[in-house]
């Protein structure tokens, strides 16, 4: 019976404070950016509706950049809970040991990071790159005037060309005020400068402008009289692309884009630890409970302040590891793999070693 009664008694107060928490780390962070935009809001006349949305679609991305504190705050204050009011020494007697408790909890910990990662790339994707449209068109005065267009582009053509585009209308597919520069040996040979270029479904067309050819000193100008075409390997969809943040893109977006940067013969390191980092942080909701489980196990005579203040230290902590790996696997000092995988990693040895060392 108690194989029944136990885990069902774990699982129902563990998911109510993880429910009450997250709520609260919402409400809390929503809050705070609320009034760190509202001048912003005020001044630039944006109405109400549209914050209404831009805080709509920005609630499932704090969901998620939440979940694995609250998860934290939950295992502490459940399990101490449990502990502080002789709970785990009743479920001791009835032989159910610290092993038992874990697998409860780690067994919610695997549902909720399989949760996470399916709920980020079904829907947090969509509702990131919703909020930042939002959040270009009525709260930048520079880069896009709508989600369509875009100034100041620089795309690296393979072998050996760098497309530099001043203005790009995706809607028309139209550039303006192209650059497109030729290097042999990392010396510019020759450059085709543009009023326009246009895309026509298959090609890019250039009907005007001058091609220079740069020779022993020397350079030569040859005006563009009749419509030439240019071959590339980008297209409008992946210039639009090109300006895509990774936490607007799916896992599947951000492999394809990856790809393409690696023909563009760019670099890949920033966004393969983003790419690693997709898979790595939502485990975390189970990594947490792993880690936090034994410490929370035997605070008979401990306080729920000091079960807050101890999740803080872990939440610190944690997240600290993160961003130190995400930073050594987005400037190459760090393959992006571990780079992404270095506080996971950490924090289970650390959660193998305190349950090793907690009374059973």
């Amino acid at each position: 019976m108690k194989t029944r009664i136990l885990p069902r008694y774990l699982r129902r107060g563990f998911i109510g404070i993880l429910l009450f928490c997250l709520l609260s780390i919402v409400l809390v962070f929503l809050i705070v950016d609320l009034v760190e935009n509202l001048d912003q809001f005020i001044d630039d006349d944006v109405p109400r509706e549209i914050i209404l949305s831009y805080y709509l679609y920005y609630i499932p991305y704090v969901i998620i950049l939440s979940l694995p504190v609250a998860m934290l705050m939950a295992t502490f204050f459940s399990v101490g809970n449990f502990a502080r009011h002789n709970e785990i020494v009743a479920m001791k007697s009835l032989g159910y040991s610290l092993y038992q408790v874990m697998r409860t909890l780690l067994g919610i910990g695997i549902f909720m990071s399989a949760l996470s990662f399916v709920f980020a790339e079904g829907f947090v994707a969509y509702t990131n790159r919703k909020k930042e449209d939002i959040r270009r068109q009525y709260l930048e005065s520079s880069g896009r005037t709508t989600v369509t267009q875009f100034k100041n582009l620089e795309v690296q053509e393979p072998p050996d060309k760098m497309v530099t585009i001043g203005y790009y209308d995706g809607e028309q597919e139209m550039a303006r005020q192209v650059k497109i520069e030729t290097f042999q040996n990392h010396r510019l040979v020759e450059r085709l400068d543009t009023p326009v270029m246009k895309w026509d479904g298959e090609v890019w067309i250039v009907n005007e402008g001058f091609q220079r050819v740069f020779k022993e000193g020397e350079e030569e100008a040859l005006p563009i009289n009749q419509p030439m075409e240019l071959d590339f390997e980008f297209g409008p969809e992946e210039l639009l692309q090109a300006q895509v943040k990774p936490d607007e893109m799916g896992y599947l977006e951000l492999y394809k884009f990856i790809q393409r940067v690696e023909r563009l013969g760019g670099e890949t390191d920033r966004w393969m630890t983003d790419l690693h980092m997709r898979i790595a942080f939502p485990l975390s909701c189970f990594i947490i409970i792993l880690f936090s489980t034994p410490m929370a196990y035997n605070r008979r005579k401990k306080s729920l302040a000091i079960g807050f203040g101890l999740s803080l230290i872990v939440c610190f902590f944690y997240f600290g590891l993160i961003k130190i790996g995400e930073s050594l696997g987005q400037n190459g000092t760090l393959h992006p793999f571990f780079a992404a995988w270095l506080g996971n990693g950490i924090m289970i040895v650390g959660g193998i070693l305190n349950t090793g060392k907690t009374r059973k």
